[in-house]
C-alpha cells in the first residue's frame, strides 16, 4: 500500500532538509513525498531540487501565490498513494510514523481519517513535550466541530478524500481542520494514541499569539461551512446558539482588528453581530469596539485634512 506525504511550502527553506530527511528515514519503504511550492521567494526551490535525485520525491510549483489551502489541494491532487498524510513544511516525522499509520488503516478499512498525538518541539526540533494538549479520541456523540480533538499526524484514505470537496483553496489557515470536518462526515474516525509527528514551535509559527488568532478566524469559517453542510445531511452538529456564539466572536474580531478595511465594511461586521446576538447591543464590548472604529477613522480624517497623508 502506497503512502503519500503531502506538504504545502512557502518560504520554509531552512526547515525543509529536516522534513525531507525524516521522510527518507521511514521504516516503511513504499512512500512518496509531494511538495507543492506556493511561489517561495527564499531558497526553498534550490533545497528541494537537491533532493530530487530520490525518485520518490516530487515538486509541484504554483505560478502564483495562492495560499495554504490551494497548495495542499495541489499536492493531494498529485498524490498517487492510497493513503495520504499531512506534514507541515516546518515539521518532521519520527521513523515509525508511516508504518504505524499504514497498519492502522489496514486494521480499520472503514476509517476515512486516522490521527495520532505528536511530540512538541522547540525551534531546533528538540522534543520538549511528548504529548501536548492536542491529540485525543473524540468522545461518543461529539465531533471535531465541538472541539479540536484531531491534529497531527493526520492521515486519510484518498478514496475518502474524493468523496469530499477536498481542501478549500480559499482558506489561508485552518485548512487541515476544514478537511478533518469533511472527512469525519464520510467515514469512521480513528485515534492512534502514539506520538507520530514532530511539531515545531517557532516565532513565525501558527501557534504564536497573533497567528493563532488569525487561524481561529479561518477555523470559524470552516466550522460555519460544516454547520451548513451538516444541517442538510443530519450529521453531528453545533446547535444554532453555539454557532451564533462563534459568529459573534468572528464579527467582533473582524470589526476591531481589520483596520485597513473601510469603515462601512467594519461597521457591517458589528451589524452582523447584532443579527446573530441582538442582546449584544447591551454589552460593553460591543460599544468599545464601535468606539475604537469611530476613533480610528476620525483620526484618519484629521490626518488627511492636515495633508500628512497625500
Amino acid at each position: 500500500m502506497k503512502f503519500s506525504v503531502v506538504v504545502a511550502n512557502y518560504n520554509n527553506g531552512k526547515y525543509l532538509p529536516a522534513l525531507i530527511e525524516s521522510v527518507q528515514k521511514q521504516t516503511y519503504a513504499n512512500w512518496e513525498l509531494i511538495i507543492a511550492d506556493d511561489c517561495s521567494t527564499d531558497n526553498s526551490l534550490e533545497i528541494i531540487a537537491s533532493f530530487l535525485n530520490d525518485e520518490r520525491i516530487r515538486l509541484v510549483s504554483h505560478k502564483q501565490n495562492q495560499g495554504a489551502g490551494a497548495a495542499f489541494r495541489t499536492a493531494t491532487e498529485n498524490a498517487t498513494g492510497e493513503l495520504i498524510g499531512l506534514l507541515g513544511a516546518d515539521d518532521a516525522l519520527p521513523p515509525n510514523a508511516i508504518a504505524e499509520m499504514v497498519n492502522a488503516h489496514l486494521a480499520y478499512p472503514q476509517a476515512s481519517f486516522i490521527y495520532s498525538t505528536h511530540f512538541e518541539c522547540d525551534s531546533e526540533l528538540q522534543v520538549i513535550d511528548e504529548k501536548g494538549f492536542f491529540g485525543q479520541a473524540i468522545p461518543e456523540g461529539k465531533s471535531q466541530i465541538h472541539q479540536i480533538y484531531a491534529t497531527n499526524f493526520a492521515t486519510f484514505k484518498k478514496q475518502a478524500y474524493l468523496k469530499t470537496s477536498g481542501f478549500n483553496p480559499k482558506l489561508k489557515r485552518a485548512v487541515d481542520q476544514d478537511l478533518f470536518l469533511k472527512l469525519e462526515e464520510v467515514g469512521q474516525v480513528v485515534f492512534v494514541d502514539k506520538p507520530l509527528y514532530y511539531y515545531r514551535r517557532h516565532s513565525a509559527g501558527i501557534s504564536q499569539e497573533g497567528n493563532s488568532e488569525k487561524a481561529r478566524m479561518f477555523h470559524i469559517m470552516a466550522m460555519y461551512d460544516a454547520y451548513q453542510r451538516r444541517k442538510k445531511i443530519g450529521f453531528i452538529n453545533l446547535s444554532k446558539d453555539e454557532m451564533r456564539y462563534y459568529l459573534r466572536y468572528y464579527c467582533l474580531y473582524q470589526a476591531e482588528h481589520n483596520l485597513p478595511e473601510g469603515i462601512l465594511k467594519r461597521l457591517s461586521y458589528l451589524l452582523k453581530d447584532l443579527y446573530f446576538i441582538p442582546t449584544d447591543i447591551k454589552r460593553k464590548e460591543f460599544w468599545q469596539v464601535l468606539g475604537k472604529i469611530l476613533r480610528f477613522y476620525q483620526g484618519q480624517t484629521i490626518i488627511k485634512k492636515g495633508h500628512i497623508i497625500p
